[in-house]
């Protein structure tokens, strides 16, 4: 994805015009840690007071503007889901304010579990099972991509909890994870996440194959990662 140089200013600006109550707009997500991949550029908006979120779509797209722009507003004193809280925290960049807002967000995030990435697991073959007995082509792709990705989240939320770390900064884990459980992690990162994930760059004639060995893989990661861990108590 090009991004001028300028649009943060610019879109910055275009939300503050409209919501003058913002105090942090955050970037997050593939956009900063993956540009090269990324599809649209997904903002954290924290304000005092939000308004209607038309508005907010609407600032942060101008007409001249080659990429899309989601975003998602929180007033100061609600707090989003942990889930949600960790994807943002894995990559971002603040664009406008301090970052005393998104930053006090960690605080309140309990450690990450392997139960938790066990669950991703099951979340995944639900998925996949829903995905495979789904006719309308859009759903099908969509279930599929989430399938895989909770496969990816399995494997990121087990990689923090063996560093023992809250804030999953992409950086901080990647250079945490000792061999050969980084080049591991690497490949969940650039396959799963973001070519099938992301791209949707799947096999499509044999996706069911393609997720079991993914599946195998993640798996025996998570548990060799906890077993491990287990042994340093």
């Amino acid at each position: 994805m090009g991004l001028s140089l300028d649009w943060p200013k610019r879109i910055c600006g275009r939300l503050l015009e409209y919501d003058p109550d913002i105090v942090e707009v955050v970037q997050f997500g593939s956009s900063v840690y993956a540009p090269q991949y990324a599809k649209d550029v997904d903002l954290l908006i924290i304000t005092g007071r939000e308004k209607v979120y038309g508005g907010y779509l609407d600032a942060a797209n101008p007409e001249d503007v080659s990429f899309n722009v989601d975003v998602v507003v929180f007033e100061v004193d609600k707090a989003p889901a942990p889930d949600f809280l960790r994807n943002v925290l894995g990559a971002f960049q603040v664009l406008y304010g301090d970052g005393k807002s998104i930053l006090k967000y960690v605080g309140i995030l309990g450690d990450p579990t392997f139960d938790e990435a066990m669950s991703s697991l099951r979340v995944a073959n639900i998925l996949m099972d829903k995905a495979l007995e789904t006719e309308n082509t859009l759903d099908r792709d969509r279930l599929i991509r989430e399938a895989f990705d909770a496969l990816f989240h399995a494997a990121r939320m087990a990689s923090m909890t063996y560093l023992s770390i809250e804030l999953a900064g992409w950086g901080v884990v990647r250079r945490g994870m000792p061999e050969p459980y980084k080049g591991e992690l690497e490949a969940f990162i650039s396959i799963i996440h973001l070519k099938y994930f992301y791209n949707g760059e799947y096999p499509k004639d044999s996706v069911q194959e393609e997720f079991s060995n993914w599946l195998k893989r993640v798996e025996e990661y998570v548990n060799k990662l906890e077993s491990e861990a287990k042994g340093k108590k």
